[in-house]
């Protein structure tokens, strides 16, 4: 009965996050030009010459 009521004040509890980790830094670091390339590479497929 006790172990119940205790998960449930912990799961009211809300913890407040940062938006801009060092996760998320290393994330779009390498997320952002890799988009960028595979936007380039696939323009690269429709020049003709």
């Amino acid at each position: 009965m006790n172990f119940i009521n205790i998960n449930m004040t912990a799961a009211e509890e809300k913890n407040v996050y940062p938006i801009f980790t060092v996760r998320w830094l290393a994330v779009h670091a390498l997320a952002i030009p890799t988009v960028f390339f595979l936007g380039s590479i696939t323009a690269m497929q429709f020049i003709q010459r």
